[in-house]
């Protein structure tokens, strides 16, 4: 059986929906970048390696989401970015527009909250990784110590 092709009412309703739970999505990702931290301060490995996997997952169930969301929004005739929403939202009636620009701020606070914590983790992520290099490499020679090889 064929699916029937969804009306632009309800495009629109999946559209918010998924903002919605991007939107709690997102507020999880942050969390669990906070877990992330604290984990790379305590350098547990192994915990690290378990959690990065969730993270993944949540990371690809995030990317999958905001490509269906293109996709609708593509399909409803707007262009599938953050300037194709705005469009949507300019075209909705007075009261769901207000609720909905709502919703899609709140969204873009927390998506770029969880980068700048993810930011934070690549910068500490950097900083330990000078740390090893300055111990193995003390006299910030990154090369192989052969001694005093004289050329005859």
């Amino acid at each position: 059986m064929d699916n029937p092709v969804p009306t632009k009412r309800e495009l629109v309703q999946a559209i918010v929906r998924g903002i919605k739970q991007d939107t709690e999505s997102y507020k999880q990702l942050k969390k669990l970048l906070h877990r992330q931290r604290e984990l790379m301060q305590c350098r547990d490995n192994r915990g690290l390696n378990i959690h990065n996997k969730l993270q993944t997952e949540l990371c690809d169930d995030l990317m999958l989401k905001a490509n269906q969301r293109r996709q609708m929004l593509e399909s409803l005739g707007f262009a599938g970015n953050a300037s194709g929403m705005q469009s949507l939202i300019s075209k909705m009636p007075p009261a769901s527009s207000a609720q909905v620009a709502n919703l899609w701020q709140n969204l873009l606070q927390t998506v770029k909250e969880s980068q700048q914590v993810n930011e934070a983790n690549g910068k500490l992520l950097v900083a330990q990784q000078e740390v090893i290099s300055q111990l193995l490499h003390p006299n910030g020679d990154n090369g192989h110590d052969y001694g005093n090889v004289h050329s005859f």
